[in-house]
């Protein structure tokens, strides 16, 4: 451990302690002119993290959190330029950069594998949170404005706008985004968790500009910020760095109070609660009910651990005897827990979707019953500490920087006043918990003091509204209507044009005063990662060997034969439902109990596997993606065995069971989908892979599931058919992550004898044939007062010389106009453009946009800008950066000999790889021009939108595209 350096004397180490666990060390350190608390986890690991975290707390729902943390980076004292953050993502090679309001926390967090571009980023960061120039026209932009709907013609109607406040309207269309506001609202009256710190959209325009600067000043200060850092670079450095960019100069402020503990209920609280719905889609089994606890402060961290028990025990799988009895019941057809660790009390709550209004009283019946005789096994009990164990020990599964994950587990913990390393450690917690373990009375205590004898228990009905929306939207037009009296037509033009001219002037301003790396910073050489093959029988066993934490990986992949078109839907099902069967002569519930007990989770997983050489031919895989503590590394192989062997598909009660829980999620989640789909649909008529890409995934999968609903008894006789057809086909391979020791273990015991397991027939070849739809726009109505909008083509692919064009076409599309034109101007939450080389698929997109025709017509004119060449030397080298940034980003441990894998199978040797790299950076303005002229503006391409029918209404005649067949979904 390297201590601060001498000059940085006026920092006090308050706390340094090794983390074997995690190969770290974690030092805590004060700045005492500041009071500032500094938080390092020291490791080899060269993604190297920064945090900068500020509780936050808001007192209504105008959304001024959100709004400020959006404001904050639209330019700074040292980097008075429209926007350092986006601007940054182009001149770096970060492996992350993102900006988070959570409910009391705001955070900054960004990093990256390079010492320079680390400082860089932080440099920015920090001028960023702690001295933003916070412009009037910023916050409009950001924030809310009133404008007319053509913005210098009085005679037209008056919209709001504003970035936050279009995308909390989109936020707020899905139906898990109003419940927590309507939860919390009554559990905990009293704290800021009763506010929405994304902001209510008929809150949000409350919020005064002169509020903004007075949030920002109460909690937008170096003495209440915690300085989160991770990774190999040596503290020394990060203090000298702070010292010099932070602290200079600044005078020491109070901490905030802690949050105050929410007074307690004398009695159980119930209420109802809506949220929208289609006009036109049926009600029933649409409503949710809800029963929710407020337990225990998170820094009582032994209490709070064992209520993660608690909930794992009665929840974490369909077989939990808790989810099982309400899964039974029929009163409701998906049950999920939530049990919410960064918040300062912590609320444990059940959602019971795909239910009536009149099961809540049964339900709850059925829930205390429940809870009064639940008993848990020895085996129970251990299954469930084994996943607590896993979820503390996996490296970088969330999707995020490991580092990030450990400020989530650690900081917060530090924010509300706890010991961070108690979010860190396993064992020392667990040991205490395995003591308390031993006496029986333990978990049936838990149970009375925190379940059911806790008087501060909300129950909810959630149930949908179809004319909510409508009255939304009466609401508003009402409120406009008011302001219209009041609103002096000339001010509200000059603010408009105001507006527009500060977003004319600043796409001119020079980013010189922003660091950047260079070319030259950019590593020649592409990653690789270098797989041992050897053959066991006739399994085929490639491995890379990586520090993976004691954790082993593994696929086991077979070729998939052709199938018929209609069966691609049942295709992605069946490898949906296929690890939550019976198999190996187990029950589902005791499948479920197994891999509770020894894996930490295994699913199917479908992949075309596309050829380099010609992107209409696939190597289509069907395969088990398993992981598992070393220590079980036998017990998963065996889990393996067992399911290729065939589930239990002829249970046709579970497998209803399964498909109504599946369908339940999807309708829940069809607007946070919505972008998705309309991409999937807009590119399935191009190509073979396009197309099953779309039955498997896409929004003809999610038709196909709901059509199941309908005729739910005959399915389970569908997918023992289609498992027939698949299951096993052709070679197995085992493809493995993990470290040497683990492996020449593996090695030594033959793989536990899964060759001798596994059975293996010869497959039917795939075809790469199918009839394709024909290419049509259309739209597709959903509830939604925002846009979710995508035009797609089909173009070259990887193997053509213009395709490392194309690919930075699509950073200079979005850096160069669409996120000026549809964001800043439009007020969309997000827009871009997307090339696949490996399928030769192009499209763009917009998403949560209060526009139609408006953003079809920028997206014409953002490729006809690129084509012309209207781009700066400058910003092709942004383009490079930032497509070198995704292709280059950290692969999580787990992920990499499945990368390696599939590079293999689909024939990308690193030769291509390496070839396609020195082509982008080699990249010329000429080239890229001329690709976009010849490949994209004169392509065919499709239209498709999901959207709210009011907005389509408004839009439609706006159109200069034909957009065929609005369809109601």
């Amino acid at each position: 451990m390297r201590h601060p350096s001498p000059s940085s004397h006026v920092f006090q180490i308050v706390k340094e302690l090794a983390l074997p666990e995690l190969e770290s060390t974690l030092v805590e350190i004060i700045h005492e002119p500041t009071g500032a608390r500094i938080i390092h986890i020291g490791n080899n690991d060269p993604e190297n993290l920064f945090c900068l975290s500020l509780q936050t707390l808001p007192s209504s729902s105008n959304g001024v959190a959100h709004i400020l943390e959006h404001t904050v980076l639209c330019g700074s004292d040292k980097f008075p330029i429209k926007d350092p953050f986006f601007s940054m993502t182009r001149r770096s090679l970060n492996t992350y950069m993102n900006a988070l309001t959570g409910q009391d926390f705001t955070c900054y967090p960004a990093s990256s594998q390079i010492e320079k571009d680390f400082y860089n980023l932080l440099e920015v960061y920090l001028d960023a949170v702690f001295h933003p120039e916070l412009k009037k026209l910023s916050f409009l932009q950001e924030g809310h404005r009133l404008e007319f709907l053509e913005p210098q013609n009085p005679k037209t109607p008056l919209q709001f706008q504003g970035v936050v406040y279009n995308e909390m309207k989109g936020a707020l269309s899905s139906p898990e985004s109003r419940l927590w506001k309507a939860l919390f609202e009554v559990l905990m009256p009293d704290l800021p968790y009763a506010v929405n710190s994304g902001g209510e959209p008929k809150e949000i325009p409350n919020l005064t500009y002169q509020e903004l600067k007075n949030f920002h000043e109460t909690f937008y200060h170096p003495s209440r910020c915690l300085f989160f850092f991770y990774g190999n670079i040596p503290l020394s450095k990060h203090l000298d760095f702070l010292s010099k960019h932070a602290f200079e100069g600044v005078k020491k402020m109070a901490p905030l109070p802690p949050i105050p503990l929410q007074k307690r209920f004398s009695h159980p609280q119930s209420c109802v609660a809506y949220y929208p719905a289609e006009e036109t889609e049926s009600l029933e089994k649409k409503t949710w009910v809800v029963f929710s606890w407020l337990t225990v402060p998170l820094i009582h961290q032994e209490e709070v651990l064992a209520l993660s028990l608690l909930d794992s025990l009665l929840l974490d799988t369909d077989a939990s005897p808790l989810k099982l009895a309400f899964l039974k019941s029929a009163l409701c057809t998906s049950v999920d827990s939530s049990f919410d660790m960064e918040m300062s009390e912590i609320p444990f709550s059940i959602i019971c979707k795909g239910s009536e209004k009149e099961n809540l009283k049964p339900l709850k019946t059925l829930l205390f019953d429940t809870l009064r005789s639940a008993k848990f096994t020895k085996e129970q009990i251990e299954a469930s500490l084994h996943q607590l164990e896993f979820d503390r020990t996996e490296i970088g599964a969330e999707g995020m920087p490991f580092g990030l994950s450990l400020f989530f587990r650690a900081g917060l913990l530090k924010q509300h006043g706890s010991e961070p390393e108690n979010g860190l450690l396993i064992h020392s917690l667990f040991r205490n918990l395995r003591r308390a373990l031993q006496d029986p009375e333990f978990l049936p205590s838990l149970i009375r003091k925190y379940l059911l004898d806790n008087p501060h228990f909300v129950d909810l009905t959630f149930c949908p509204d179809p004319k909510m929306s409508a009255q939304e939207r009466e609401e508003e037009n009402a409120r406009l209507q008011v302001l219209r009296k009041t609103v002096v037509d000339h001010a509200l033009v000059e603010q408009s044009k105001a507006l527009a001219e500060y977003q004319e002037a600043i796409e001119a301003q020079t980013l010189d005063c922003l660091p950047k790396l260079t070319l030259r910073d950019i590593p020649k050489e592409g990653r690789d990662f270098p797989l041992e093959k050897l053959h066991d029988g006739p399994l085929h066993v490639f491995h890379h060997a990586c520090f993976t934490n004691h954790i082993l990986y593994a696929d086991l992949v077979y070729d998939l034969p052709h199938m018929p078109a209609q069966d691609l839907p049942l295709v992605s099902l069946y490898g949906r439902f296929m690890t939550e069967l019976g198999c190996g002569g187990r029950t589902y519930a005791q499948n479920l109990d197994y891999q509770q007990a020894y894996t930490g989770g295994v699913n199917a997983a479908l992949a075309l596997h596309i050829s380099q050489q010609n992107p209409d031919h696939s190597r289509p895989a069907f395969s088990l993606r398993g992981k598992a503590l070393s220590r079980y590394s036998e017990k998963l192989l065996s889990l393996f065995a067992d399911t290729m062997q065939g589930v239990a598909c002829e249970d046709s009660a579970r497998v209803q069971e399964l498909l109504f829980q599946h369908a339940t999620e999807l309708q829940n989640r069809l607007v946070k989908s919505a972008i998705g789909y309309a991409i999937q649909m807009a590119l399935r008529g191009f190509s073979v892979a396009s197309f099953v890409y779309d039955q498997w995934n896409g929004f003809s999968y999610y038709q196909s599931v709901l059509k199941w609903v309908q005729e739910p008894q005959k399915l389970g006789s569908e997918l023992s058919r289609i498992q027939k057809a698949i299951l096993a086909k052709g070679t197995p391979n085992l493809v493995l992550s993990s470290d040497p020791q683990e492996f020449e273990t593996l090695k030594k015991n033959h793989f536990f004898g899964l060759a001798q397991k596994l059975p293996h027939n010869p497959p039917t070849c795939w075809k790469d044939k199918y009839p394709l739809p024909e290419p049509q726009s259309s739209v597709h109505f959903i509830t939604s007062p925002v846009a979710f909008t995508a035009r797609g083509m089909r173009t070259v692919a990887y193997q053509d010389p213009r395709a490392p064009f194309l690919l930075l076409a699509t950073e200079l599309l979005d850096n160069c106009y669409l996120h000026q034109a549809i964001r800043e101007k439009g007020g969309a939450y997000g827009s871009g453009a997307s090339y696949a080389p490996h399928t030769g698929n192009f499209h763009l997109y917009a998403f949560r946009d209060p526009n139609l025709a408006k953003t079809l017509e920028e997206f014409q004119t953002a490729l006809e800008k690129i084509g012309s060449g209207k781009f700066t030397k400058q910003e092709l080298e942004e383009a490079k950066f930032g497509i070198i940034q995704s292709i280059d980003a950290p692969i999580p441990p787990g992920n990499r000999a499945m990368t390696a894998y599939a590079w293999e199978r689909t024939g990308r040797t690193a030769q291509d790889r390496q070839a396609f790299r020195e082509a982008l950076l080699g990249a010329t303005k000429q080239q890229i021009a001329e690709a976009v002229q010849e490949l994209l503006i004169p392509n065919v391409s499709v239209v498709v939108s999901f959207l709210g029918e009011n907005l389509f209404a408004k839009e439609e005649p706006k159109l200069t595209v034909s957009l065929n067949n609005p369809i109601l979904k």
